[in-house]
């Protein structure tokens, strides 16, 4: 390519720019005022430098709030097999699952990322930007198993400002409907240099990466800026990914050639005038982006940021504080007046005297002297600013009741529904999360089942942790429902499950077999040693009813003598109390 000339990928990038600058107002305008407000810088753009700049930061009170009631516990990912659906490989008892396979290393890869701290992250970022974003990579310089396994790259995740994303179809916020995916980034020099070497691009596209000043549409004041030094400048980059369709032939039912048509993520990077790679077949079905908004808004792929709504609020209620303290600093100390025609100056030194001169006999002294008494401000004002705190927390759902601030709690089941109903405005967004997380854990399976190949793991099987090898290329023609827990919801449902489950086994309505395969494992530790323990207790127990040789043998030399030393009908007796002790072999039947 010419070294001047924009690549065509970097026509799209700016055609999404002038997308976001189109909506009213400007998304990074937006954003970048969020931000500032949420991090107490509530008089930017402002010129009143005569007047106090009071920061009543309720923006920040709201956020934080709603995003410690949607992360309340962790989050969980499940993966589970679809009813009656056949995933290829015949199971064999005591080895794990597919399924078991996927959830035992996404579990593990989300201690990796730190998930619940992301998640923090995230819906912060949503509160502030009404966005969110997961990029999902193939990191080849990683080695999971360290020296113990001679085995390269992992899955990493990172977090992208929405401010950085760009879909080919804006007007849909859906990942599958979009003809490209834009991730845009900030990086050294010396590194896309390097990465573009390794690439084996030529010389004329390594040195056309240089270090440029784009860093306008960064997200917060703090994006614009940059330290400024040689060899340590940056420069704008943009992967594009884009979704390809491919043909395969295969036999048919019948053995005739038939054409299957599927979809591959192809990935390209580049700079303003040249690329790092390009085209690369990433073998993957679904872009490598999970993308999640605050409140969805019709018709764009941008969210609603709560702090949105906030900021009309927000600036009212600061600058009525601070006409407040302004009319404080005027008028809080009163003006001294004087005769000046008795008194040439006024000292206003503690303990000084001031001579008077000129003043008639029996003169009353405070005609010569006084002092101006300031006018009352009016009591609306506190109350307006009162109300408007409290009006603004309340529609948020942030009530006393719900922050638990309450000092003498005697209607328990008042409270309860107070705290449930000012928990409804977060319907959405925890329903937003949910979908976002179930999305990660697609992306992942299909990750795991592109990149992975055969490796180790630990897996839970009978109770017990076992390393096994698993080939994840299995994963590429196998199906699994994806289910995410997330928030408190996922705690109160296991209590509501247990306290149901035991229910049932006191009712008898289950055997405790069915009540412990439902438990979930955390609570009854070694759960499948136990459950294999009691089903070769039950099978022992049916062989000696259906055996009476095997239930004698479980008598003593002494015993069996005795029992064919008996008549044939006191051995059925003893027959029948040998069956009913393998009924219940916690008690101990009297023997002859």
């Amino acid at each position: 390519m010419n070294g001047n000339e924009k690549t065509p990928d970097w026509k799209l990038f700016e055609s999404g720019k002038k997308y976001n600058n189109n909506l009213v107002p400007s998304y990074y305008d937006t954003v970048d005022a969020n931000l500032e407000f949420y991090a107490g810088n509530q008089w930017r753009n402002l010129d009143a430098d005569n007047m106090p700049k009071p920061v009543f930061n309720i923006i920040k009170r709201v956020v934080q709030f709603m995003v410690a009631q949607l992360i309340s516990s962790k989050t969980k990912l499940h993966f589970e097999p679809l009813l009656n659906a056949d995933n290829g490989d015949k199971q064999v008892e005591d080895e794990p699952t597919p399924a078991d396979i996927a959830n035992s290393m996404v579990s593990n890869l989300f201690e990796k990322f730190k998930m619940d701290f992301l998640i923090k992250d995230a819906l912060t970022d949503g509160a502030n930007t009404g966005d969110y974003c997961a990029h999902l990579y193939w990191d080849i310089h990683q080695k999971p198993y360290g020296s113990m396994y001679p085995i390269e790259g992992e899955i990493a995740l990172e977090l992208v400002d929405g401010t950085n994303v760009f879909l080919g179809n804006a007007n849909n916020p859906k990942m599958d409907a979009q003809p490209y995916v834009i991730i845009a980034g900030r990086d050294m020099v010396k590194n896309l240099q390097e990465e573009a070497k390794l690439r084996k691009q030529n010389e004329q596209e390594i040195n056309s990466i240089q270090a440029d000043k784009n860093y306008n549409e960064q997200a917060s004041d703090n994006g614009k800026l940059e330290v400024d030094a040689d060899e340590y400048g940056k420069a704008q980059y943009i992967i594009v990914y884009r979704k390809k369709k491919i043909k395969k032939q295969s036999q048919g039912q019948f053995g005739n050639p038939t054409v299957e048509e599927s979809y591959t993520i192809t990935a390209s990077k580049s700079v303003e005038n040249a690329y790092i790679y390009k085209d690369i077949d990433t073998g993957l079905q679904y872009y490598p982006v999970a993308w999640g908004n605050w409140e969805r808004q019709k018709n764009t792929y941008h969210g609603r940021a709560l702090a949105t709504g906030l900021l009309p609020n927000q600036i009212y209620i600061n600058r009525s504080f601070a006409m407040i303290m302004y009319h404080l600093m005027m008028t809080s100390f009163p003006k001294a007046v004087y005769n000046a025609d008795i008194i040439d100056i006024w000292d206003n030194e503690i303990g000084s005297a001031i001579g008077v001169s000129g003043l008639d006999p029996g003169a009353n002294i405070s005609n010569i002297a006084g002092y101006l008494n300031p006018s009352n401000m009016s009591n609306q004002i506190i109350q307006s600013i009162e109300l408007a705190m409290q009006y603004t927390k309340e529609t948020m759902g942030i009530s006393d009741v719900a922050m638990g601030a309450i000092e003498n709690p005697k209607n328990t089941s008042a409270i309860i529904a107070v705290q449930k109903s000012s928990a409804i405005p977060l319907e959405n967004p925890k329903a937003n999360l949910y979908e976002w997380i179930e999305d990660i854990g697609r992306i992942l399976f299909d990750m795991m089942g592109t990149y992975y190949g055969e490796r180790p793991l630990v897996v839970d099987i009978s109770g017990q942790k076992q390393l096994v090898t698993y080939d994840f290329k299995k994963f590429k023609s196998q199906w699994l429902n994806v289910r995410a827990d997330v928030g408190e919801s996922s705690y109160w449902s296991e209590i509501a499950s247990l306290q149901t489950l035991d229910s049932l086994l006191d009712r008898e309505k289950i055997d405790f077999i069915d009540y412990l395969e439902r438990v979930p494992d955390e609570y009854i530790p070694q759960k499948q040693e136990l459950i294999s323990k009691i089903k070769e207790q039950m099978a022992q127990q049916e062989q000696m009813a259906a055996d009476p040789q095997m239930a004698i043998a479980q008598l003593t030399p002494e015993e069996q003598q005795k029992f064919y030393a008996a008549p044939p009908e006191v051995q059925q007796q003893i027959l029948a109390q040998l069956q009913q002790q393998s009924q219940q072999p916690q008690q101990t039947p009297p023997m002859m």
